[in-house]
C-alpha cells in the first residue's frame, strides 16, 4: 500500500536571508510531523515534494531530514543554524535534497521540487511501549533570500508499507 502524508507550515513574514545550514520552520519552531503513533510500524519513503508559495527560487536549495522520534531534536528557531547532535543522529533515518523551480504568474508564484525513486527505510521507534512517529526538519543548503510576505511551505511524502 502507498500512502500520502503532508506537513504544512507558514514561514515567518520577513525577508531575512537564510545561511547554509539554517532551519526553515514556522515562528513557533515546530518540527514537521507526518504522523504520530499509527499502525504503520515500518515502511519506506518513495517520493517527496517541497513547495513554497510566493517565494524566490534563487539559490532555493534545501535538505529535508527525516527522524523517527522528535524527543532528541534540538529546539528549532527559524533562520538559526541546525545542530545535528549525536542523540538526534540516532533517530535520523535519512534525507532528501530539493532545488526549487518556479511556476505561476506574478502574485501567484509557486517554487517547488519533487524527488521520486527514494528508498528511505524506517521502522517506528518504540519508547516504553509507545510508538513515536515520522518527523522532519527543513534546512537551507545555500544562502537563500525569501520574499518578505509570509510563505506557506508544503511537504508531501509517499510511503510504501505492507499494510493491506
Amino acid at each position: 500500500m502507498i500512502s500520502r502524508y503532508a506537513a504544512t507550515f507558514v514561514r515567518p513574514s520577513n525577508g531575512t536571508v537564510y545561511a547554509a545550514g539554517d532551519v526553515v520552520c514556522n515562528a513557533a519552531g515546530d518540527v514537521m510531523n507526518f504522523f504520530g503513533a499509527t499502525d504503520m510500524r515500518q515502511g519506506r519513503i518513495t517520493a517527496a515534494k517541497l513547495s513554497i508559495t510566493n517565494d524566490n527560487t534563487t539559490n532555493g536549495a534545501f535538505e529535508l531530514f527525516f527522524f523517527r522520534d522528535n524527543a532528541n531534536l534540538p529546539t528549532l528557531v527559524d533562520n538559526a543554524a541546525f545542530t545535528m547532535t549525536a542523540a538526534c543522529e540516532d533517530d535520523l533515518i535519512g534525507y532528501t535534497t530539493f532545488a526549487l523551480e518556479s511556476t505561476g504568474t506574478s502574485g501567484g508564484e509557486l517554487a517547488w521540487d519533487a524527488n521520486t525513486g527514494l528508498n528511505i527505510l524506517f521502522t517506528q521507534k518504540e519508547t516504553s511501549g509507545v510508538l513515536q512517529g515520522l518527523y522532519a526538519v527543513l534546512v537551507a543548503t545555500a544562502a537563500y533570500a525569501p520574499l518578505a510576505p509570509a510563505s506557506t511551505v508544503d511537504v508531501v511524502i509517499h510511503i510504501e508499507d505492507d499494510r493491506p
